[in-house]
C-alpha cells in the first residue's frame, strides 16, 4: 500500500466515523437526563459490578489463583507484559484528528488469556497504577482503578481455558469497550454547554464501537504470537 493509498483508506475510516458519529448525537442528547442522574452513581454502580463479578470468579477460579500466585514465572511474564505496555502505550497510532490506536490494548487480554480472570484483574490495578506514575498530570481515580480490574476479569471470562478465535476476541473486546469505556467510564457534567458534553459522550461511543473490530484483530494476534513463541519455548 502507498502512501496516497493509506491517506485515501484513512480519510473513508474518518468519514464513516463521523457519519456514525453524527446518527449517535441525537440519540445521546434524548438521553441526556438519565445520564445526568446516573452521573452521580458512577462509583457505586461500579463498585457493585467489581463486587458481583469478582464474587462469582473467586468461586469459580479461587483454587487455581494460589497456584499461578506462587509460581515465579508468572511474576516474570508480568513484568515483561508491564514493560510492553509501558512502551507501546506511549506510541499511540493516528488514524484521524480526534482517532487514535493504542497499542497497549493488547497487553490485559494476553495476561488473562494466559492466567485467568483473576489474575488479569490483579494486572489491570497494576496496570492502572503504572499508567498513572508515567502520567504525572493524571488524576487518580477510584472508579478507573475498579474498572481496570473489571476489564482484566471480563477478559479473562471471554479468553482463558477457551476455543482461541477471532469472534471471541471480539466479544471480549466489545464486551470491555462497552461497559467499562461507555458504560462504567465516569463522566463530569458540566453546568454549561450540554451540546459540547452530549458531543463528547457521543465521539466516546462511536469510537469504542468503530474500533472494536479492528482492536480484537490486535488482540488476535497478539494471543496467536504469545501461542508461537510458547510452542517455541516447549522445544528448547
Amino acid at each position: 500500500m502507498n502512501e496516497a493509498q493509506f491517506y485515501s483508506l484513512s480519510d473513508g475510516f474518518n468519514r464513516m466515523f463521523y457519519d456514525v458519529e453524527n446518527i449517535v448525537n441525537p440519540v445521546i442528547a434524548h438521553f441526556y437526563p438519565i445520564i445526568q442522574l446516573t452521573s452521580l452513581v458512577t462509583l457505586p454502580i461500579t463498585i457493585l459490578v467489581f463486587g458481583l463479578l469478582l464474587s462469582y470468579l473467586i468461586r469459580k477460579r479461587k483454587h487455581t489463583l494460589k497456584e499461578k500466585l506462587r509460581n515465579s514465572k508468572n511474576y516474570y511474564f508480568a513484568g515483561a507484559l508491564l514493560i510492553i505496555y509501558m512502551l507501546l502505550s506511549e506510541a499511540p497510532i493516528k488514524i484521524g484528528p480526534d482517532i487514535s490506536l493504542n497499542l497497549g490494548l493488547i497487553v490485559l487480554p494476553l495476561m488473562a488469556k494466559k492466567l485467568g480472570p483473576l489474575v488479569a484483574g490483579i494486572f489491570g490495578v497494576i496496570q492502572y497504577g503504572t499508567s498513572f506514575i508515567m502520567h504525572s498530570g493524571e488524576i487518580f481515580s477510584l472508579t478507573s482503578l475498579l474498572i481496570a480490574a473489571i476489564s482484566g476479569m471480563v477478559y479473562g471470562r471471554f479468553l482463558y481455558m477457551r476455543k482461541f478465535t477471532y469472534l471471541r476476541c471480539l466479544l471480549a473486546k466489545f464486551t470491555v469497550n462497552i461497559l467499562c469505556n461507555v458504560l462504567l467510564t465516569p463522566v463530569s457534567i458540566p453546568s454549561s454547554m450540554p451540546e459540547e458534553f452530549v458531543s463528547s459522550i457521543a465521539h466516546n461511543v462511536t469510537l469504542n464501537v468503530i474500533l472494536a473490530p479492528i482492536q480484537a484483530l490486535l488482540i488476535y494476534f497478539a494471543i496467536y504470537a504469545l501461542k508461537k513463541v510458547e510452542i517455541y519455548l516447549s522445544h528448547e
